[in-house]
C-alpha cells in the first residue's frame, strides 16, 4: 500500500536526514585517499511488479575499487572511534537510531542497562556486523547482519540505512562488516553491489517498509606489504559473505508476543546525555515483544513490532531481531532489524524498541534479492 507523506510530516521524517540520522552541524572529514574517484557511482533503479525498488550502489569492478579504496585501512581505523555528534530529545517519543559520526573519545566505562548485555567475542553471532556509508560530506554507520540467500551474498538492514530520503536517493560508499569488534574486520569487508527495497519507504518514507537487503560483492581483506621502502595495503579476496560469516535464515508473517533478540551496535546518547555503549561491540536485547503493533504517525509507523525494555541507542539501527536463536550452531531466524527507539516513560532513558513487521510484502523484497548473484 503507498501512503502520501504529508508535507509537514515530511519535514520531520522525510525532508532532513537532520531527523532521520540525527544530524546536527558538519562531521569532520577523515582525509580522502589519492586513489578515489571524484566521480560518485551512477545509481540505475528499476521498479517491479511487486512493489520492490532496485538501486545499484557499486556494482561492477571499478566501482568496487573505489568503494573500497575510500575505506582504506586508515579511515576504518579512524572510523572505529567515532562517537555521535549530538543527542537525542527528551522530548522526542520515538526516534531512528542510525548514527553521524565525528571523531572523538569514546567512553568504555560505563555499565548496560536493564535487559541489554553484552555479547562476549566468542558467543557474538559472527554474522552480526556493522555497515559504514557516506551521505553528502557525512559518514554514517548502523547495524546489520547477513541473511540466507541461494548466493550467500545477501545483507539484511534498516532501510534508512541505505536510502537517503532527504536525497531521495541511495547512500554512498556502503560496505558490511560482519564480526566488526574494536575496529577490527575479522571476517573481511564487503561492498554494496545493490540496494533491495519496498517502494513505499524510497518514495513515500513510510517507516513499515524501513528494511532493506542489499547484494554484496565477494569480501576483501587489507594486507600490508612493502614496495621500494614505502609501507601499503592491498586487497585480498576473502571469498563469499555467508561462506565467511554465516548467515541468518529469514522468516515472515509470525505471530506478535515472540521471544526474540535483537542484536546491534549501540553507541549514542540516551536523552538525558549519559552514555553507556561505545559501539565497539555487539550488543543484546532479550525479551518478549508486545501483544500488539505500535504506530508513530510521525515516520508513517502503522503496525510496528515492540521490544520492551530494550535501551538500545544510536548505531543499533538495522541490526537483527531473531527467533530461536542457537548459540550453540550461531544462526536461528531473521524476524526484524531495528528501525526505531523510544523513550516511552518520557523520562530520561530509551527503554524500548521497534522493528517494522515482517509480512508477504517483506518476503517479496527479500526473495527479489535472493536472485541476484555478484561473483
Amino acid at each position: 500500500m503507498t501512503r502520501k507523506l504529508a508535507l509537514a510530516g515530511g519535514a520531520a521524517a522525510a525532508a532532513g536526514l537532520a531527523a532521520v540520522l540525527w544530524s546536527q552541524g558538519p562531521a569532520t572529514p577523515a582525509t580522502a585517499s589519492p586513489h578515489i574517484a571524484a566521480a560518485p557511482v551512477s545509481v540505475v533503479s528499476g521498479l517491479s511488479r511487486s512493489g520492490v525498488s532496485s538501486f545499484a550502489l557499486a556494482p561492477a569492478q571499478a566501482d568496487k575499487e573505489r568503494v573500497a579504496a575510500y575505506w582504506s585501512p586508515e579511515r576504518l581505523k579512524q572510523a572505529s572511534s567515532y562517537v555521535p555528534s549530538t543527542k537525542p530529545s527528551p522530548s522526542a517519543k520515538s526516534t531512528t537510531s542510525a548514527l553521524e559520526v565525528v571523531p572523538g573519545e569514546v567512553s568504555r566505562g560505563a555499565t548496560p542497562l536493564r535487559r541489554t548485555s553484552a555479547s562476549p567475542l566468542g558467543d557474538a553471532p559472527p554474522m552480526v556486523g556493522k555497515v559504514f556509508f557516506k551521505v553528502g560530506d557525512k559518514q554514517y554507520w548502523c547495524s546489520a547482519s547477513a541473511v540466507h540467500s541461494v548466493h550467500r551474498n545477501l545483507v539484511a538492514t534498516a532501510g534508512h540505512c541505505a536510502y537517503a530520503l532527504a536525497q531521495d536517493k541511495p547512500v554512498e560508499n556502503w560496505i558490511f562488516i560482519p564480526s566488526y569488534h574494536d575496529g577490527v574486520a575479522p571476517k573481511g569487508i564487503f561492498v554494496g553491489h545493490t540496494l533491495y527495497m519496498h517502494e513505499d519507504f524510497a518514495g513515500q518514507g513510510d517507516f513499515d517498509r524501513d528494511y532493506a537487503f542489499v547484494t554484496v560483492h565477494r569480501g576483501f581483506t587489507w594486507q600490508p606489504y612493502t614496495e621500494q621502502g614505502r609501507f601499503k595495503y592491498r586487497a585480498v579476496d576473502v571469498g563469499r559473505l555467508e561462506d565467511k560469516a554465516g548467515a541468518f535464515l529469514f522468516t515472515s508473517a509470525k505471530p506478535l508476543a515472540r521471544r526474540v533478540s535483537a542484536f546491534g551496535y549501540p553507541a549514542g546518547a540516551h536523552p538525558d546525555g549519559t552514555r553507556p555503549y561505545d559501539g565497539q561491540t555487539v550488543r543484546t536485547c532479550s525479551g518478549t515483544t508486545e501483544k500488539k503493533t505500535v504506530s508513530a504517525p510521525t515516520w508513517q509507523l502503522e503496525h510496528g513490532v515492540r521490544l520492551p525494555g530494550c535501551a538500545f541507542t544510536a548505531g543499533a539501527s538495522g541490526g537483527p531481531w531473531v527467533a530461536g536463536y542457537n548459540s550453540a550452531k550461531r544462526t536461528g531466524y531473521l524476524t526484524g532489524v531495528t528501525s526505531l527507539t523510544w523513550n516511552l516513560s518520557g523520562g530520561g532513558r530509551l527503554d524500548a524498541a521497534s522493528t517494522p513487521y515482517f509480512n508477504t510484502l517483506t518476503r517479496r523484497v527479500y526473495t527479489q534479492a535472493c536472485r541476484q548473484g555478484t561473483g
